[in-house]
């Protein structure tokens, strides 16, 4: 029988999918992807598994959830592309780049203009997608937390931390909403990512935060706690991957889950565009340096994307200004501003204009005169937040 693929999971062949991802992806380790990524691996989702089959066995798979994505009160459809293995005895044979190809077609054909891939293999670079995106990673000392003795005035009201429940999913929701850079999840998503105690790939906990004598969430914090099997890592090191809320009050729950723990520190994630937790990383003296994406990601849209960013091009550069701004993408993407035009070589070139962090920049070579005024209004645009994966991560 020949390989059947690239298609969609079928009906019954679940089990066989997850158990090809767990001989590549889970080998001592104590849990299954299925149950760490349940998103991805359920019956609900056979049509973001892209497979090939060798007599009723999957032999390859390419998994990918799409979701809407908020940028700056831009609306996008986003697609992460996760699980991406092959059997050892079928490697070779290309079966994995023409699974990601068949990915990328059904996204297009489904409205997607982002694709997030965890990872950064030649596999997925060899197909354009590219490291982006302002990050960065703090360390929060409990000997630097914010204090009177200081002579930092604090608010008046506390915070708490406690244990979320299913009761407190609309709450995390509307929380998660306020986020101006997110991927947007239902209640449901919520619930089920939440339910599977893992945070990026790691055994992690969603704790809430309460003002002192509410039980009334005010934000969130998401960490995993140590690192991956075999990892040299303090077990009961906390790193906070997500978090939703108002920074301060997260700031002071961190320093309680210090406390609890018995941490002298806790390493935080967060985007370049958070406004608040950088002034306050500057404020305190915290140790943080930057990061790129978890991965690698491609604008596959590009007409798409430049659609959707209009309302936000508007208001930055003006009704005027804006009208005369445009981008063609038939086969090469050309960005114009009135007689100037700037001709950029595919999508890596397109996604690293828009979405290449400041402090990297200087890696652009536009060829663009220095008097150029498409320049200076490029420069004004971009870059752009790259959503994080926080709870995401698939």
């Amino acid at each position: 029988m020949a390989i059947e693929g690239p298609r969609a999971l079928r009906k019954g062949e679940l089990r066989s999918g997850v158990e090809l991802a767990d001989r590549v992806f889970r080998v001592g380790w104590d849990s299954s992807m299925e149950g760490d990524y349940p998103v991805v691996f359920c019956e609900d989702n056979l049509e973001g598994l892209r497979v090939f089959v060798d007599e009723g066995k999957v032999i390859s798979l390419v998994g990918m959830v799409e979701s809407p994505i908020c940028l700056l009160g831009t609306s996008h459809r986003g697609c992460c592309i996760g699980a991406v293995c092959t059997e050892p005895d079928y490697r070779g044979q290309g079966l994995a780049t023409r699974l990601l190809i068949d990915a990328r077609e059904k996204a297009l054909a489904d409205g997607v203009d982002i694709f997030a891939i965890t990872g950064g293999r030649g596999l997925y670079r060899r197909q354009g997608y590219v490291d982006v995106g302002g990050y960065h990673v703090c360390t929060i000392e409990r000997s630097r937390l914010p204090s009177t003795s200081r002579g930092i005035i604090l608010k008046k009201e506390g915070y708490v931390l406690r244990p979320w429940r299913v009761e407190d999913v609309p709450a995390l929701v509307r929380i998660r909403s306020a986020e101006p850079v997110r991927f947007v999840r239902t209640p449901e998503d919520f619930l089920t990512i939440l339910s599977s105690g893992n945070v990026s790939n790691r055994t992690g906990e969603t704790r809430v935060v309460c003002k002192k004598g509410s039980d009334v969430p005010v934000a969130y914090v998401s960490y995993h706690i140590g690192g991956a099997p075999r990892q040299d890592k303090d077990p009961n090191a906390v790193t906070v991957m997500e978090v939703g809320g108002p920074r301060w009050a997260i700031v002071q729950a961190l320093g309680r889950l210090m406390d609890e723990g018995g941490l002298d520190d806790v390493t935080l994630h967060y985007l370049d565009c958070d406004a608040e937790m950088v002034q306050m990383v500057g404020s305190f003296g915290w140790r943080s340096e930057p990061r790129g994406f978890l991965g690698t990601a491609g604008i596959i849209d590009p007409a798409g994307f430049w659609q959707a960013c209009a309302p936000l091009v508007r208001e930055m550069l003006g009704h005027e200004r804006s009208e005369r701004l445009g981008l063609s993408a038939d086969g090469s993407i050309t960005v114009t501003y009135g007689d100037e035009a700037l001709v950029l070589d595919g999508m890596s070139a397109f996604t690293r204009l828009v979405f290449l962090p400041q402090h990297r920049r200087g890696e652009l070579e536009l060829g663009l005169p220095g008097d150029s005024e498409l320049a200076g209004v490029l420069d004004e645009l971009f870059p752009l937040p790259l959503m994080d994966y926080g709870l995401d991560y698939i």
